[in-house]
């Protein structure tokens, strides 16, 4: 059995969500009231209006952000990726000291100290992460 996969679009409209389909051979629209029912409805929509099994149709839904929020969920998105990013890095080069400083023959006890973190997690830091992820 060929699955089709087809297109639509939702947007909010006042308490409704209208979904439309990005398809020449679907000139129809439908709505839900309910974010949930939007791709079972547009499904249904779809598979009616072309006469086939719902079980032969994909129906690929995108959601429509309000343009009011679109650039400030996008801005939100770009700062917390990089956030994330320098999160590791920061991690990467707390490895590193606290590495550097076993090397050099300090305690994981004195490094801790040095450094204003617990002994535990000068433990941690000092752990290789490739050795603890096989372990797991």
């Amino acid at each position: 059995m060929t699955v089709r996969t087809i297109h639509a679009t939702a947007t909010h409209e006042g308490k409704w969500w209208e979904i439309s389909f990005d398809d020449d051979d679907l000139d129809t629209v439908t709505a839900t009231r309910k974010i949930a029912d939007i791709r079972d409805m547009a499904t249904d929509a779809a598979a009616l209006w072309l006469d086939v099994d719902p079980d032969t149709i994909d129906v690929q839904v995108s959601i429509v952000i309000p343009d009011e929020y679109r650039t400030d969920w996008e801005a939100a998105k770009e700062k917390a990726a990089k956030a994330r990013a320098e999160e590791a890095e920061a991690a990467a080069l707390s490895r590193q000291v606290v590495r550097g400083l076993r090397g050099d023959g300090y305690t994981l006890t004195e490094a801790s100290v040095l450094l204003g973190i617990s002994p535990s997690r000068a433990h941690q830091l000092a752990a290789d992460p490739e050795r603890s992820k096989r372990a797991s």
